[in-house]
């Protein structure tokens, strides 16, 4: 599924401004952003449930605009409050949506049960869907997407309102799922992100500032470096190397200073090779991370 071009424009505000980008199946993709930054507007154009004000939303290089009802077929869509009919148990809810995507009596029950074990809805699945929980109702709601399995996952908040042991399954099931499908969530919670998504596009003011993945946008062009020496010594050290950016975290106790070493263009075996020549001792080298919540602030502040 690829975003080419898209634009949605509401009266009197660009909801989104050239969005460019591509989901691929076996790799889980977060959509992250401030509130108002254009996240349930881009998942409602890539679902066919908006059409773009101008661009396209190509499935295997179809244009969706173009080829609804064949595409839309393929397309499972979870908004961020899950639709359901409250008055309806969950067992009447799913087969209601079985028939309406035309299922006969034995797939029904097939496709029916297996849904229901996936999402650990068995103890209610006789229970009228307005008397459940958020949690449960939201996972009700993520049953009846999967009913058709969808090529294509677009999901809002899927695991919003659900208790930590309920929010661990729906994050194994959306991680498993991704191995087959094109998947692609939206979340508010960056743990959920960097526990089981591979890649995220962060926007800010309807636009992309970010488009990688978790572990190349969490590396940073600095080295932690632990090692017996004053600031002035290390310091003057990388200077004659052509260094420059070296921060002290920690001034030196039992001889051992703390330091963050700013790459540029060098590589951390470079800064291996240098120690080598010296008498210094060295204790610790490692890439530094930022967390990606600093990394998110720093984005969607337009710092980074």
């Amino acid at each position: 599924m690829q975003a080419v071009r898209l634009f949605k424009q509401f009266p009197g505000k660009m909801a989104v401004s050239d969005l460019n980008f591509s989901l691929v199946p076996g790799r889980l993709t977060a959509l992250l952003g401030p509130n108002g930054a254009g996240k349930t507007t881009t998942m409602r154009l890539l679902s066919g449930f908006l059409d773009p004000s101008s661009g396209e939303v190509r499935m295997g290089g179809v244009n969706l605009s173009t080829s609804r009802k064949s595409l839309l077929k393929k397309i499972g869509y979870l908004p961020e409050n899950g639709p359901s009919y409250k008055d309806l148990t969950v067992l009447e809810f799913l087969h209601f949506l079985a028939r309406v995507r035309g299922f006969d009596l034995n797939k029904s029950t097939k496709v029916i049960h297996s849904v229901v074990e996936e999402l650990v809805l068995g103890d209610v699945r006789n229970s009228i869907i307005g008397n459940l929980s958020k949690g449960y109702r939201q996972r009700v709601a993520l049953a009846g997407v999967l009913l058709g399995d969808p090529d294509y996952l677009i999901l809002d908040e899927p695991s919003y309102g659900l208790d930590p042991k309920q929010m661990t399954q729906i994050r194994n099931l959306i991680r498993s799922l991704s191995k087959q499908k094109t998947v692609l969530i939206s979340t508010h919670s960056l743990e959920e992100v960097e526990e089981v998504c591979d890649h995220v596009i962060i926007l800010a003011n309807g636009k992309i500032v970010a488009d990688s993945s978790v572990e190349t946008l969490r590396k940073k062009d600095k080295l932690y470096i632990e090692v017996k020496a004053d600031y002035q010594v290390i310091d003057s050290l990388f200077q004659k190397y052509g260094f420059a950016g070296l921060t002290s975290i920690q001034t030196p106790k039992d001889g051992f200073g703390k330091y963050e070493l700013s790459l540029g263009e060098k590589s951390p075996e470079e800064v291996f090779r240098i120690l080598a020549t010296t008498n210094l001792s060295v204790r610790e080298m490692r890439r530094s991370e930022d967390s990606l919540k600093t990394i998110f602030d720093s984005i969607t502040s337009g710092k980074g």
